[in-house]
């Protein structure tokens, strides 16, 4: 078997397709044929519409319950090994193997592994939540299918990357004693920790604000227009959400900061957040005069 880590390639070859096409979206959109712009958009910026290549932007569920079922599993395979001495099945170190190289060796130690699938499951069943209960999709709402395939393959990489060098889930350490301890923390774990929570909170008041936005008093949809959010982090930016997400996402690299692939997954969610945060923005400022001039885009303050 080849010692390649295929993750990192994936990750590593989104974000610079992201950060190539953001570029030349952002600067040269007018010379470009509206089926490129169009591919690249999504929801209320998309351009114009290929409806054999685009499905509901309202399945962005489908992501979340891929996620949620995923990362559920992986963080009770993790309590059963970790909590119970349960051996770590076969066929679990050959997919990693496969994905990571047999080679991989171990990012840190059992109890901040534990932590950050812990906190990664935590956003995942709280995000199906909200796409579930909380978010109203506009049913005109469209995205490429190419957003769609991405979704899923960004969540797979983040559950093989925090299981495939977590200890007992390599092939040198599946018979490694371990004993989860709270003096294995220390200050930036718990800053780490209290932050991801932070922006976790942040993330679910935004869901909740663009949501009442098209309900009424009791809670039933009575709108599918596009209006201006306000309040909470919504004084100070656009895109709350992706704010939050790229903070969590920074919160569990300062976990598990010897995680190189894991430092690729955030690459891939900087470059994806802050872009999908500009067009969003730039779309706020167009269609709505009354926009703060104060507001930035994804960082308060500064963009």
């Amino acid at each position: 078997m080849y010692d390649f880590n295929w993750v990192q390639l994936v990750m590593c070859l989104m974000t610079v397709i992201m950060v190539f096409m953001s570029g030349i979206l952002n600067n040269f959109e007018k010379y470009l044929p509206k089926s490129v712009s169009s591919s690249f958009r999504y929801g209320k910026f998309a351009g114009e519409k290929s409806a054999i290549l685009e499905v509901p932007k309202a399945w962005f569920k489908h992501f979340y319950v891929f996620s949620s079922i995923a990362s559920v599993a992986a963080f009770v395979l993790f309590v059963k090994v970790y909590c119970y001495d349960y051996e770590t099945p076969n066929f679990i170190l050959d997919g990693l193997d496969l994905a990571l190289g047999p080679k991989r060796q171990i990012s840190a130690n059992p109890s901040r592994s534990f932590l950050a699938m812990f906190l990664i499951t935590l956003q995942c069943v709280r995000r199906l939540y909200d796409t579930q209960f909380v978010s109203v999709f506009s049913k005109k709402a469209r995205m490429n299918i190419t957003h769609y395939s991405v979704g899923f393959i960004h969540y797979a990489a983040v559950m093989i990357t925090l299981l495939g060098e977590a200890p007992k889930f390599t092939r040198d350490t599946v018979n490694m004693e371990i004993n989860l301890k709270p003096t294995d923390f220390n200050e930036i774990d718990v800053f780490a920790t209290y932050t991801f929570l932070w922006a976790w909170v942040h993330q679910y008041k935004a869901a909740v604000i663009l949501a009442k936005l098209r309900k009424n008093e009791k809670g039933e949809v009575v709108s599918q227009s596009y209006q201006l959010p306000r309040g909470d982090w919504f004084d100070y930016i656009s895109s709350p959400h992706s704010f939050a997400e790229i903070l969590m996402y920074i919160c569990l690299l300062m976990i598990i900061p010897r995680n190189i692939t894991w430092w690729c997954i955030t690459g891939w969610v900087l470059s994806n957040q802050v872009e999908t945060s500009l067009l969003t923005h730039w779309w706020y400022q167009e269609k709505f005069e009354d926009l703060p001039k104060n507001r930035k885009a994804v960082f308060p303050f500064f963009l």
